[in-house]
């Protein structure tokens, strides 16, 4: 039995705005599926992930979630890396100086909390491709902020900024030890434990199943692929990637049906 773990945003959909799997795509996957694992891995939480197997009917025993700080077998969660203790009144204190600065969401295994928006009197730029949503967000910063304290599960924090602000924000995490941050979409930095990827998710199911590196297939697009795509052997990124994802990967595919033109799925 092989093993497909793949990035959905810009991978299994290549159209953001509709999220729809291209055909011959969907077709591949119900023809892997028939004799093989597949795993959906995303920076999203594993809410997304259920809708998403719901949504398109798909099989997918295994999920990866945040980043691959959450892995889990069905509704079992069987490996999580949480944001360490230590260090969190820092941390704390820091997002909130970037409270109102840029949109602030939290998370662990079980929960996703959106703490606050964007707010701005006048525009900080003229144009920005953040979504129109984060300047109309509810704000539950006094409500749920704590969490960044005492919530023991924190696995990830994920600030929506203008790119223009990116510099500051990273500047901010400079001094954090055990933490780190990264560019996970145009417009996203997700901050983490150090430890962190989407290939400290595989390695653990290697470990757990003895996989062998033959047997795991891996595709992704950006730059938070980049681990699990230098680090195992059947690796493929995605034509309109990153070139991080580029560098990283064996071969590169402009639909994830490619893969069936390097990789038997018997």
């Amino acid at each position: 039995m092989k093993w497909w773990i793949s990035d959905f945003d810009g991978t299994l959909t290549l159209n953001p705005k509709t999220e729809a799997i291209d055909e011959k795509d969907m077709n591949f996957i119900e023809r892997w599926t028939e004799e093989n694992n597949f795993i959906i891995a995303t920076g999203r939480d594993v809410s997304y992930i259920n809708y998403l197997i719901e949504h398109y009917n798909l099989k997918s025993e295994y999920k990866m979630a945040n980043n691959g700080a959450s892995l889990y077998k069905g509704n079992e969660l069987i490996f999580n890396q949480s944001i360490e203790m230590e260090g969190r009144k820092k941390l704390f204190e820091t997002v909130n100086m970037l409270y109102k600065f840029c949109g602030i969401k939290i998370a662990d295994h079980n929960n996703c909390i959106i703490l606050s928006g964007i707010e701005e009197e006048i525009p900080r730029y003229k144009e920005t491709i953040v979504h129109e949503k984060w300047f109309k967000m509810e704000d539950n910063f006094k409500e749920y902020a704590n969490e960044i304290l005492n919530n023991k599960d924190l696995n990830n924090i994920t600030f929506f900024a203008h790119p223009q602000d990116f510099e500051y924000i990273l500047s901010l995490f400079e001094g954090f030890k055990n933490l780190k941050i990264i560019q996970t979409s145009p417009c996203n930095l997700e901050v983490m434990h150090k430890d962190v990827s989407k290939y400290s998710g595989i390695k653990f199911l290697k470990e757990k199943y003895n996989i062998s590196d033959d047997n795991i297939i891996v595709s992704g697009d950006g730059d938070n692929d980049f681990e699990m795509l230098s680090g195992c052997t059947n690796s493929f990124a995605m034509k309109n990637g990153t070139m991080k994802a580029h560098m990283a990967a064996k071969h590169i595919i402009s639909n994830v049906f490619e893969i069936e033109n390097f990789i038997s799925i018997k």
